[in-house]
């Protein structure tokens, strides 16, 4: 991986100047740092720069954090050098475009998008690069097309930089982090063998078998037809491999059945229950409910409303990012042949902050950029009236959030 990135680094290839050499701590050992040439660094920085991140080894999913100070105002760029040795700027992306920082302590990324590490295993370098003056080497409207951009082609890049950084006082700063998944092996055997064997909840087998496992406290549970079930816990440690080997015992006589529960044999004990179906007549939704007598319990569901056209500027905002459900009791007040109907509930959508530009676009692995997401919750509440006939019920409900819903009940 070393010898690749030598090779293909963009700030590698043509910019000479003073380079960073050692070794530095990754969590798992002391591993080299950035290979020679891909760290430039001034002969006098004319900006001091430091950077770190929230932790040295990340599992893929995890969220990225960083933190750099400046010892004054200025314009940064940051980089991520991938373990398959490309070179994709991080900041500025779509949401964060303009990259001037003032002096002192900041975190990335900022309010509204957010940072995840992704697979494959392997490390990971950052750097960041201060300059007095911003450094023209790509135009905003690019991104327009990805949430941030990679340069391919080394030769026009470090062409560029050449000319931009000599001009401008600047620094830079550079970290790295490993990405990893921890894992133990387990192999299970049983006598006899051919025993299902079960995971911390999940199947694996059938005995002898291996898996790997999450290492932490797990759960054993081994079954064969004949003989006893056997649960053993056990606490594995990262590349901790554990051979558990059972002997099963038979299954001991059953002295007696065990005792059915009851049934419910007579008629009218328990109501009947209806079956309800809802539509909305002026916003799309549907729902479905079950009722008992006067009371029933449902569920709606309705789509997210289209988001913001992505290939043009918008105001931005907290817009809709999925579908809200609903969960609710109504009930039914009859008055003669006449009822009027009362439901309260409770709603749940996920929202997605849309900046004031063009939101959507993924990062290819190793770094992710994501928009920033909640769960808006809403208490739901609704008022109607309807007429039942024998077996049947229908009426028109005004709802908080589905506007006029038109429902039928087929009532026992």
């Amino acid at each position: 991986m070393v010898r690749r990135l030598l090779r293909s680094s963009l700030l590698g290839w043509c910019l000479g100047f003073t380079v960073v050499t050692g070794v530095v701590a990754m969590g798992q050992g002391e591993i080299p740092v950035v290979p020679q040439g891909i760290i430039p660094v001034p002969a006098e920085p004319g900006i001091v720069v430091s950077l770190t991140t929230d932790k040295a080894t990340y599992v893929p999913g995890d969220a990225l954090k960083l933190t750099f100070t400046l010892n004054r105002d200025a314009y940064v760029y940051l980089y991520n050098l991938t373990s398959d040795g490309k070179v994709k700027l991080l900041v500025p992306n779509r949401y964060l475009q303009d990259p001037r920082f003032p002096a002192g302590k900041h975190t990335l990324p900022t309010t509204g998008w957010s940072l995840r590490v992704t697979e494959p295993e392997g490390f990971e370098y950052l750097q960041l690069v201060a300059s007095e003056g911003p450094l023209s080497f790509y135009e905003v409207k690019a991104f327009e097309k990805d949430a941030f951009l990679q340069f391919v082609n080394p030769v026009a890049f470090s062409a560029q930089l050449q000319t931009l950084l000599p001009g401008s006082r600047w620094g830079t700063a550079w970290t790295g982090f490993r990405v990893y998944r921890p894992r133990a092996t387990l192999s299970v055997t049983t006598s006899p063998s051919g025993a299902a064997v079960w995971v911390g909840g999940h199947y694996v087998g059938v005995s002898p078998v291996s898996t790997a496992v999450a290492p932490g406290r797990i759960r054993v549970r081994i079954e064969r037809s004949g003989y006893e079930t056997q649960s053993i816990d056990l606490t594995m440690a990262d590349r901790e491999e554990v051979t558990l080997a059972v002997a099963l015992s038979p299954a001991r006589p059953v002295l007696w059945s065990p005792v059915a529960p009851p049934t419910w044999i007579a008629e009218g004990d328990l109501p009947a229950p209806g079956i309800g179906l809802a539509a909305g007549l002026t916003s799309l939704s549907i729902a479905a409910d079950l009722w008992i007598e006067g009371l029933g319990c449902g569920v709606s569901l309705r789509p997210s409303p289209p988001i913001p056209n992505l290939n043009e500027p918008g105001p931005g905002g907290w817009f809709a990012w999925g579908p809200e459900v609903e969960g609710y009791l109504v009930g039914w007040l009859a008055l003669g042949r006449v009822g009027a109907v009362i439901l309260l509930g409770l709603s749940g959508q996920e929202m997605a902050w849309v900046p004031p530009w063009f939101p959507s676009g993924t990062l290819a692995p190793q770094v992710v950029i994501e928009p920033e997401t909640r769960t808006e919750v809403r208490i739901t509440w609704g008022v109607g009236l309807g007429v039942s006939g024998s077996g049947w019920r229908a009426y028109l409900l005004w709802h908080s959030r589905r506007n006029l819903v038109l429902g039928f009940t087929i009532t026992p």
